[in-house]
């Protein structure tokens, strides 16, 4: 098995989402999971407190898992 990493970046005060965008992909869930939590620290990181806190972001992430050929 495989593991396709999606990520998907949101503002809750202005009610969007940006289209869910794949992160790569990983032969283990636990790699694929690691990565999600890297990302989103890093994403966070770098909008910056002020436009995290203004715009309430949020960043999802989930693990896909898909057969290899």
């Amino acid at each position: 098995m495989k593991f396709l990493l999606v990520i998907t970046i949101c503002s809750s005060s202005l009610g969007i989402c940006i289209n869910p965008q794949p992160m790569g992909q990983f032969d283990s869930w636990y790699k694929c999971s690691n990565q999600g939590y890297s990302l989103a620290y890093d994403f966070n990181k770098s909008m910056g407190k002020d436009r995290v806190n203004e715009e309430k972001t949020i960043v999802n992430f989930s693990c896909q898992e898909f057969d290899s050929i």
